[in-house]
């Protein structure tokens, strides 16, 4: 008889565990914080990928995620409806952006404190003897950048006509026209174009002088400004411990 009531209180003891265990994992999922992240409808390498494949941003969201309540929501647009959503409060963040390029929506957004830098770089051939150290050593010649996306040191030149600008669609296009001599040099993200000729182009281009380097942070929406804060905090001590360089140099 006493066998028969101890394995009743043990089930009981394990019904009410296992009542207690699935309240716990219930509150904890509710207690989650969604924030939604815009990004672009394909592939930028290697800042993030569509498919289960990572990327740089995707990991650092990640580990942020480890870190605090906080799970981020991938939302796919263009790139200015990405900018238009956060700055009108209906897309919670843009995760890698600077505040140099957002000035026209300052007023609307929260940065966080940079945690990296961009720089854009002269990519030439390997044995192309032209040095590019200024927007001059150009002149007359075409520079391969992509469409849409402005250059701050070039602009005066390229609205002169001093250096031709030939655009395309991605950076995987530049080198690909930078290849086939279709252009004499090529300006682009040195984070891309570092992790292209890594992967791709092996042995075939070099990088030269970097221009426009500036900060990058993350951009909330201003009904997001509190949760952008905390999350601030976690992206900061992330950056001191060394944790986003790491991440980095797995690409590099």
């Amino acid at each position: 008889m006493q066998v028969i009531t101890n394995k009743k209180q043990i089930g009981l003891r394990f019904l009410a565990f296992g009542l207690f265990l699935s309240s716990t994992i219930s509150l904890a999922d509710k207690d989650r914080i969604s924030v939604s992240t815009g990004m672009l409808p394909t592939d930028y390498p290697p800042l993030f990928w569509i498919d289960d494949k990572k990327g740089i941003l995707q990991k650092i969201l990640e580990a942020i995620s480890q870190r605090s309540v906080y799970d981020f929501k991938e939302e796919y647009y263009p790139f200015n409806r990405i900018i238009y959503k956060v700055g009108n409060g209906s897309l919670d963040l843009e995760a890698w952006t600077s505040p140099l390029w957002r000035e026209n929506i300052s007023s609307k957004v929260y940065f966080t404190e940079p945690f990296t830098e961009h720089c854009e770089v002269i990519v030439q051939l390997k044995d192309n003897d032209l040095k590019v150290n200024h927007p001059k050593d150009l002149q007359g010649m075409r520079l391969g950048v992509v469409q849409n996306y402005t250059f701050k040191t070039f602009e005066p030149y390229f609205q002169s006509g001093d250096v031709i600008r030939n655009n395309s669609k991605d950076d995987i296009h530049v080198l690909r026209l930078l290849m086939k001599g279709r252009n004499n040099a090529a300006l682009m993200s040195e984070l891309v174009a570092r992790y292209l000729m890594k992967t791709r182009y092996p042995e075939l281009f070099v990088t030269g002088k970097k221009f426009d380097c500036v900060p990058i942070t993350f951009m909330f929406s201003k009904s997001t400004e509190q949760q952008g804060k905390e999350i601030n905090t976690i992206l900061q001590k992330l950056k001191s411990e060394g944790v986003i360089d790491q991440i980095l140099r797995e690409y590099r």
